[in-house]
């Protein structure tokens, strides 16, 4: 079932938990006293926000690209002239078998794009 998960998928799911164990200080007041929930709901705010931040670095438009490249069943991710510098490098990159222009005349100007 978990096989399939994605990196950003884990992390949402790492923020959810957090927040919503943050959020039931009612409940863990009850389960493990004042201090500990205190201590809890502060643990799972600073959780929260730390694997939030993580999730806004890696989730841009490259990593994006990159990870949908590398699933099972995508065969060729074709990027044009319009690309970001940083889809261009993608585009370009020898390592990215899966990403490329989309035709053979597109790719001087993503070269290009790319250095700049």
């Amino acid at each position: 079932m978990f096989k399939n998960i994605t990196q950003t998928q884990w992390v949402a799911f790492i923020i959810g938990a957090a927040s919503f164990i943050g959020g039931s200080t009612a409940q863990l007041t009850t389960l493990i006293g004042t201090n500990g929930a205190a201590y809890a709901a502060s643990a799972c705010a600073l959780i929260s926000g730390l694997a939030g931040v993580f999730l806004m670095a890696t989730t841009g438009q490259t990593s994006v690209v990159q990870q949908v490249a590398a699933m099972p069943g995508v065969s060729r991710i074709s990027v044009n002239a319009q690309a970001t510098p940083e889809l261009a490098a993608v585009a370009t990159d020898p390592a990215q078998p899966k990403v490329g222009p989309t035709t053979p005349d597109i790719k001087p100007a993503l070269v290009a794009k790319a250095a700049s």
